[in-house]
């Protein structure tokens, strides 16, 4: 791993020792900054993570949660489960860690409770992705490169979860009290909430549930999530997701709009994807992001057979092409500004871990309850790329999509379905969900698939980790079992 990643900051502290008093202060820079300054450290942390997060997914999390095929090879190989390292993601993910735990350390000496609510938030969610996407990983050590540690240990999943210190799951809890305790505050340079300490109190604790769930199969989280609940302090609609709007011209654009036609041509609907618009009548949707495919006549009515999905592919037919739906002009042109947003977590999923929740008895209500969580979740994720509430309603009453819990199986796999389907174009969210549920049943690809034709559970370390930080990417391998390998499960996922 490079040093930089960790390194908070380097200090130039040489001085002549043959230099005057006077001659030191002419010499002073007076536009140099002597510390970071917290409204730009703010504005770019969350810049960067929001951003780097609709990036990544537009070349490699949108296939790898099957929303997306590529259908040349050229492009494909990635998307078909090739073992990568994804090291463009990591290390920004890495920088984006040290900047927010600078920008606690600031609102500390500030006395910003606000500030450092917000801090932990962005450090606890860039390990998040990290955990998730790698397993193991450098943790607690990671961000002490200031005192010197510039090749730091592994810790083991669960750590960077639960530790008491820096865990995701503890950092989270904090942040909500300190805004719970001060509920008025102001912080400068917040480009997402513009100072609401109510919005920051629902993103906050919709990541909280969705880490509790995430982990609930190792460790009782009901008493947490239920005191969540009671505390009310969660998202009430789709206008506090966690969702930045993006500039439009580069360089932190949504990538669709000035990516090479080219390259915007071989991007198909992925069949997976496709399968679960036609079985649940998602008219509304399927057509919101996609085009009709080329044997369309124009002005034809509407018909799912005018759409298409493409399985994993090495290079696709030309009648595969022709019957396969891109992704249309709201991608390029910017029509729908719903649709190209940088999103972390929507109203739309909290409100399916809720149902999910409630279904699996770790929140209060059961069924009925579980029924209110989930239609919300659906009208929220309609509302999330710009459909009314109505068209939400009549989606509702198609048999596929009314909630079915006679069965916690049922209710279970539908849920679960439906959060999937909101995530699209939202990181690895869609992937990382499949591999904790296995729903929607995913296609392994055959022949097309590069991964021995299985499903991965994660990256692989960067080859930077193996030169840099050898003895303990060793140890860490030697954990998994004496060979690093894309089907290694950490701990949430045994």
């Amino acid at each position: 791993m490079k040093k930089y990643i960790y390194i908070l900051g380097i200090g130039i502290t040489a001085l002549l020792s043959a230099c005057s008093k006077e001659l030191t202060n002419t010499n002073k820079n007076p536009n140099a900054l002597e510390q970071a300054d917290a409204t730009t450290l703010l504005s770019n942390t969350i810049v960067t993570e929001f951003y780097n997060n609709s990036n990544i997914v537009w070349t490699l999390g949108n296939g790898y949660s099957q929303y997306m095929t590529f259908s040349q090879s050229y492009y494909d190989q990635p998307t078909r489960y090739s073992p990568v390292t994804n090291e463009p993601y990591w290390i920004p993910l890495f920088e984006a860690a040290r900047d927010a735990n600078t920008l606690y350390t600031l609102a500390q000496q500030k006395n910003n409770p606000m500030l450092q609510a917000a801090a932990l938030t962005l450090r606890s969610y860039a390990f998040a992705q990290l955990t998730e996407l790698w397993g193991d990983i450098p943790f607690l050590q990671a961000l002490k490169g200031n005192s010197g540690v510039y090749t730091p240990a592994y810790d083991s999943q669960q750590t960077v979860y639960t530790d008491a210190g820096q865990g995701i799951i503890p950092s989270l809890r904090k942040a909500d009290s300190l805004l719970k305790a001060n509920p008025a505050g102001l912080i400068e340079g917040d480009m997402l909430y513009s100072s609401s300490v109510t919005n920051w109190r629902a993103f906050i604790n919709a990541l909280r549930l969705r880490y509790l769930l995430r982990v609930s199969s190792k460790m009782d989280v009901s008493a947490e999530m239920q005191s969540i609940i009671a505390d009310g302090a969660i998202m009430q609609s789709a206008a506090q997701s966690a969702a930045l709007t993006l500039p439009t011209v580069t360089p932190y654009n949504f990538v669709s709009l000035t990516e090479r036609s080219g390259d915007f041509a071989v991007k198909y609907m992925n069949s997976t994807l496709y399968d679960q618009f036609v079985a649940t009548g998602d008219s509304s949707r399927i057509s919101a992001y996609f085009a009709v495919n080329t044997l369309t006549p124009s002005g034809a009515a509407f018909s799912f057979n005018n759409y298409g999905g493409m399985p994993l592919v090495v290079d696709a037919t030309t009648t595969q092409t022709n019957q396969s739906s891109n992704f249309n002009v709201s991608f390029t042109k910017g029509t729908n500004t719903a649709l190209i947003k940088a999103r972390v977590i929507t109203y739309a999923e909290q409100q399916f871990i809720l149902a999910e929740a409630a279904i699996k008895g770790l929140v209060s209500g059961g069924n009925s309850v579980a029924t209110t969580y989930y239609n919300s979740g659906v009208t929220g994720a309609y509302a999330e790329v710009g459909l009314s509430a109505g068209t939400a309603a009549n989606y509702l009453t198609h048999a596929a999509v009314a909630l079915d819990n006679s069965l916690p199986a049922n209710a279970l796999k539908q849920i679960i379905t439906q959060k999937w389907l909101v995530n699209i174009n939202n990181g690895f969210e869609g992937w990382i969900e499949y591999r904790r549920t296995g729903y929607p049943a995913f296609q392994t690809g055959g022949s097309a698939n590069m991964n021995n034709g299985v499903i991965p559970t994660r990256f692989l370390y960067p080859t930077s980790e193996q030169t840099i930080n050898n003895t303990h990417y060793s140890t860490e391998i030697t954990a998994m079992g004496g060979k690093e390998t894309t089907t290694y499960k950490a701990w949430w996922e045994k």
